[in-house]
């Protein structure tokens, strides 16, 4: 009873930790401004950030004019959910005041730290409620160490203080693995389809999640047919939010679809270019010019108008297919890239929000005295925090589910290889947070070595 209550203290102490940090970065950030197209803002907010502030601006301008709010917005291009986040939150708390003041050419959510502290709790919450369901199916000591770790691993700590889609879209990560530990209806999966649908509103990297889903439905110990059943019902809740998006679209711009385009392009503009600079040894700048040319003949022989929806979607797909042709007839060039890109990803980042509140760019960042400095730690803490995840992956063979297990080690395989071909080590997040069940699994057998050991000299003396 007192570990209990030890490790539940320890719980609520990182819980204020987190809320101390918050504030310290707040602080120190809020009055900083960048310029951005004539606007001010504060460094708090990412070049990411200011885009879904725009979509959020135009949800509330359709609505005022008269629109529903189920057909308001601009195309779908990134998240769906997040500038519906944020503009419910600026209903709320700010009397749907606008984000970009054209009058003072500022960009500013008023009572934003709000905002910030709403993703703490809510993913405080997410983790409180994963440890009662871990509580019910593995050591308790273990459940409180692997929730403990999970709120105070400064990889993930840090997304809960910036204005990305990471907190919220992590704090579902944690929510769904409660989920599955404790579903058992088909019902149950139905609402897991939905809950996995509403994640890829946030985050479109979880289309094809339904893989990793239904490796864990595969490992379930009950009949075939009832293994069949719970995957035709979480694939029915997931389909309905795929319809639900499809109908927005079609509804406001007469067009059925529910894939951003903005994830067609990425392959062209992260990938595509850097494969065709390589292969004819010309320049990024040579390189996004032949690209540029070809988009516009795109355009011109098939007379898109790119301001027109529907146009832009048939281009968008088009870019897409001759960016995986491109990829294809390329593959040695295309695998070294995407190897490199990987490796670069997988570099634990504990500070990437701290110093892009600090710096404008990457490039001003990356020339200063800081990135030297944590780039050594990083090269220190990455191998380490492997070790010990990998030594908690075989340890946990004995102490975890075998269905939750390979959900967990799928998941970590799943995000890495679906998204972190993208040279940024923000994509490697969602990964981590599920090693770090293996990494706490690892603290939780030196731990029990060490009360050993404390017990053998306790009994010698």
């Amino acid at each position: 009873m007192k570990k209990f209550y030890k490790s539940r203290f320890i719980f609520i102490f990182s819980f204020l930790l987190i809320l101390v940090i918050a504030n310290f970065y707040l602080n120190k950030f809020s009055n900083q401004y960048f310029i951005e197209d004539g606007y001010k803002y504060s460094s708090l907010y990412q070049q990411d950030t200011i885009t879904y502030f725009k979509a959020t601006d135009n949800i509330a301008e359709d609505v005022e004019s008269g629109k529903k709010f189920y057909n308001s917005g601009e195309e779908y291009t990134f998240s769906f959910l997040y500038p519906r986040i944020i503009y419910f939150f600026n209903y709320i708390f700010n009397d749907n005041e606008r984000i970009y003041d054209v009058q003072n050419l500022k960009i500013h959510l008023k009572n934003d730290k709000l905002f910030i502290y709403f993703q703490i709790i809510f993913f405080y919450a997410s983790v409180a409620f994963l440890l009662t369901s871990l509580d019910n199916i593995i050591d308790r000591k273990l459940s409180s160490i692997i929730c403990i770790f999970l709120l105070v691993n400064p990889v993930i700590l840090q997304w809960h203080l910036s204005f990305y889609t990471e907190s919220i879209f992590l704090s579902f990560l944690v929510l769904l693995v409660s989920f599955l530990i404790r579903s058992k209806s088909n019902v149950d999966f139905i609402l897991i389809g939905i809950f996995v649908g509403l994640m890829y509103m946030q985050r479109t990297v979880t289309l094809l999640y339904p893989i990793v889903i239904l490796a864990f439905i595969i490992f379930i110990d009950e009949h075939k047919n009832k293994k069949i059943y719970k995957f035709l019902s979480f694939l029915s809740g997931l389909i309905l939010i795929l319809i639900l998006i499809g109908l927005h679209n079609y509804n406001r711009s007469g067009v059925f679809y529910f894939t951003p385009t903005q994830s067609k392009l990425d392959l062209q503009r992260y990938l595509e270019v850097n494969v065709v600079k390589n292969v004819n040894k010309i320049s990024y700048l040579e390189a996004t010019k032949q690209i540029n040319h070809f988009n516009s003949s795109i355009v011109k022989k098939y007379k898109y108008d790119l301001s027109k929806e529907k146009d832009k979607i048939e281009y968008s797909n088009i870019i897409q297919k001759n960016s995986f042709k491109t990829l294809l007839e390329n593959k040695v060039v295309t695998l070294r890239i995407i190897l490199k890109n990987y490796f670069h990803t997988m570099l634990l980042n504990p500070v990437q929000v701290f110093y892009e509140a600090k710096y404008k760019t990457w490039i001003e960042y990356k020339k200063s005295p800081d990135h030297k400095f944590w780039l050594k730690i990083r090269l220190i803490v990455t191998p380490l925090f492997f070790i010990f995840s990998a030594i908690g992956f075989f340890v946990s063979i004995k102490k975890i589910d075998p269905k939750l297990n390979i959900f967990i080690f799928l998941s970590i395989l799943y995000f890495f290889v679906v998204s972190c071909w993208l040279p940024n080590t923000r994509y490697f997040v969602p990964s981590v947070l599920f090693m770090s069940i293996y990494f706490s699994v690892s603290l939780h057998e030196i731990s029990l070595f060490l009360e050993k050991s404390k017990s053998l000299k306790e009994l010698g003396r």
